[in-house]
């Protein structure tokens, strides 16, 4: 299973990228990831919500689940991601960084 994160927005529209594979992990953190991924409910996300329109310069992840059943995306903006979600995106972010 892989994980990948794509941040984009911003004041300066910076994009990021990191990708987290589940199978290069230590097993405590893979088994962490997929306790994040069953909480923030990626399944049941819309692949491409409406734009909310007043912010500009709000960050929005896209987030690629692969694994045996194929490939989903979906995608959120920094203002509207559930509190499960966010928790993810850091985590993913932290995981790339170490």
């Amino acid at each position: 299973m892989r994980v990948k994160l794509e941040r984009s927005g911003g004041f300066a529209n910076v994009r990021r990228s990191v990708t987290v594979d589940a199978a290069a992990l230590a097993p405590d953190r893979a088994v962490e990831l997929r306790d994040l991924l069953a909480a923030a409910g990626l399944d049941t996300l819309p692949e491409d919500p409406p734009p909310r329109p007043g912010h500009p310069d709000r960050f929005v992840y896209r987030l690629t689940l692969e694994d045996e059943a194929g490939a989903r995306s979906v995608s959120v903006s920094e203002d509207t991601a559930s509190e499960p979600l966010r928790h993810l995106i850091d985590w993913l972010q932290g995981t790339a960084e170490s």
